[in-house]
């Protein structure tokens, strides 16, 4: 199962149910404020919760910071009392999964909850509830395990299975209780003598299975915040902790450079080969200001001429350089979702980073979800595509319109020749009229 959309509906700025498609290489584009930073957040939060659902449900991760229900849900229709997000999976074969959370405000709290868990199917569907005691009748149970109880409801042309699950008893939220489910019907069957299971159970069986591989489908995040740390003149070796501001890639460098040389000599590379391509920088060094491990440190650029301090280079370098280490270290596959990564570059260097992200993608299957401003990046992508360095298939352009209180998604695909596909008259007609302008055509 591959995951192919993000799913939002009556969140801040969206009406209704909005699909994102999502590809190896997402750009989400538009105007400011049109909540290209909200179907970030919406994406990594969604994702944190199904590989992590005993921790809970929390809009308010770094770097995203959503609020309160109140601030979440859509305002504009007062009746409107949830919202919901979603991930939808398609197979090499052609199965499909879809998946959406439906979140409520906790009646004594601000914040948003739970209140259903949906995995549509073709053939079926499964709503997970959550409930403080299973219903005592279990004569219409087709399955009842400890903290689950499965039931058969006759749907429009489709099987749909109701679970009702007592997550807190065992720390668990539905999703994860799914795959307790599956597990547990496991043991039954080794335990099964010669009763056969019925044929709800086997359908049942095969959407959990679905649900088993959605599951490993997903490739785990790293979030970028829009803008990085500030460089330091020198700096001192505290603990490294990943953030998305990257103030840990200056630790994570020194330590690499003194306990791991090979891994070092190999990330040195590819940063130099980054650098030189895009015009940056030409070298990079770990300098430390002393023999003992917790000695101050200094890292070094090569632009033209000797090696001088990081703080002393163009603020670019700064900016991409925790983007880079990270991508560049992360060697199992993972999607990264980046806030305008191009930032304090130059169109050079934002068209280098568009063929490294095309790079990555096809040799490492990473995902990018890239949320810019950036018209190097996209016309960069478009002749990686023309270069047949990344199959048209494999990248998607997101422009989220404004309309009228609301934002329409618009998802535009490109042909083997990096022609636009379903692009609305609106995607352009800011770049047009800049050109009619400067030609005299119209008035600024």
């Amino acid at each position: 199962m591959n995951l192919r959309k993000l799913i939002i509906e009556d969140v801040r700025c969206f009406a209704g149910r909005q699909e994102f498609n999502i590809r190896p290489l997402t750009f989400l584009v538009g105007e400011n404020s049109t909540g290209k930073t909200t179907a970030l957040g919406c994406f990594g939060i969604l994702d944190n919760f199904m590989q992590r659902s005993h921790q809970g449900l929390d809009f308010n991760i770094e770097p995203y910071q959503m609020g309160s229900f109140a601030d979440i849900v859509r305002r504009s229709n007062p009746r409107k009392k949830r919202f919901q997000t979603g991930f939808a999976f398609q197979s090499d074969s052609g199965r499909s999964m879809e998946y959406t959370l439906t979140c409520v405000e906790r009646a004594k709290g601000s914040e948003p909850i739970v209140s259903e868990e949906t995995f549509l199917f073709e053939n079926g569907e499964i709503i997970c509830e959550e409930v403080e005691n299973l219903p005592h009748s279990s004569d219409s149970a087709i399955l009842s395990a400890d903290t689950s109880a499965v039931r058969l409801e006759e749907g429009d042309n489709i099987q749909r299975f109701r679970v009702s699950v007592i997550p807190f008893s065992i720390g668990m939220a539905p999703f994860e209780e799914l795959g307790q489910l599956r597990l547990w019907m496991q043991r039954q069957d080794k335990n099964r003598e010669k009763s056969e299971p019925s044929p709800a159970e086997v359908q049942f069986r095969d959407l959990l299975e679905l649900v088993h591989q959605a599951g490993l489908s997903l490739l785990g995040t790293h979030s970028f915040a829009p803008i990085r740390s500030k460089p330091q003149r020198t700096y001192d070796p505290l603990k490294e902790t990943i953030s998305p501001e990257g103030n840990d890639v200056p630790i994570l460098l020194m330590n690499m450079s003194k306990a791991d040389s090979d891994s070092w000599q190999e990330l040195k590379h590819r940063l130099v080969l980054f650098g030189k391509a895009s015009g940056l920088f030409d070298d990079i060094n770990v300098r430390r200001l002393g023999k003992s491990t917790s000695d101050p440190f200094q890292l070094q650029i090569k632009v033209k001429g000797p090696k001088v301090n990081l703080i002393d280079v163009g603020y670019g370098v700064n900016q991409i350089l925790p983007i880079l280490v990270r991508i560049f270290n992360e060697s199992k596959r993972t999607t990264f979702l980046m806030q305008q990564p191009e930032v304090h570059l130059h169109p050079r260097g934002q068209a280098e980073l568009s063929s490294l992200f095309a790079a990555l993608a096809r040799q490492r299957g990473h995902n990018f979800v890239i949320e810019t401003h950036s018209d190097a990046m996209i016309s960069r992508t478009r002749i990686e595509i023309m270069n047949k360095r990344i199959a048209p298939e494999d990248v998607s352009l997101i422009y989220l319109e404004p309309s009228g209180n609301s934002v329409e998604v618009h998802n535009i695909r490109f042909d083997e020749q990096a022609n636009l596909l379903d692009a609305p008259s609106g995607y352009r007609d800011f770049f047009l009229n800049e050109s009619d302008k400067l030609l005299g055509f119209i008035k600024g």
